[in-house]
């Protein structure tokens, strides 16, 4: 047992116990930052952590999940809407990509994300920037973390990126989707 680590796995998802007996994820084992260890922790029992960055407007903060990249999966990153929306909507998403039961990629549309309203998921040209907890939870391991944004339109169904926009104030951290024909 290398490093006082015991039932160590390789595959995504699994978990080992660390010198102290907790149960943690494979990607924290025998860390000593008490921040990613329990980051890690919550990733073996519950799959996903939400990390929330708190900002100046509502529009600019955001939540973030950290764990997809064990599955595959680029990370996702929410801005502007309030917790009560924002955790349980990266909650089921990440659930449904932990489950097998949903891929999520650049440029694709979603009804059923947030309750509501469509959404256009863009591909985060920095995540290391924009995600940092997530970057430094896996540099480490050598993992590249991808994510993917989560964009809503406003009431008035307009694109951040689009004139007259009621939401152009919402970061949006890649290129905007090229309109279908």
């Amino acid at each position: 047992m290398a490093g006082g680590l015991a039932g160590m796995r390789t595959r995504a998802g699994e978990t080992a116990i660390d010198r102290n007996g907790r149960k943690v994820s494979r990607m924290t084992a025998g860390r000593e930052d008490t921040a990613l260890r329990r980051i890690g922790e919550t990733i073996a029992r519950s799959g996903v952590h939400l990390e929330f960055v708190p900002q100046p407007t509502a529009l600019e903060t955001c939540w973030y999940t950290i764990g997809l990249t064990d599955h595959d999966h680029p990370e996702l990153i929410l801005y502007g809407l309030p917790p009560d929306i924002s955790r349980p909507t990266l909650r089921a998403v990440a659930d449904d990509v932990i489950a097998g039961r949903r891929t999520y990629v650049a440029g694709q549309r979603a009804d059923d994300v947030v309750e509501g309203h469509p959404v256009q998921l863009v591909a985060v040209t920095e995540p290391d920037r924009h995600l940092p907890v997530a970057a430094q939870f896996y540099a480490a391991t050598g993992a590249t973390v991808a994510a993917l944004q989560i964009v809503w339109p406003d009431r008035h169904h307009r694109w951040p990126w689009q004139p007259g926009t009621r939401v152009g104030d919402m970061p949006v951290l890649g290129p905007a989707p090229v309109p279908s024909a």
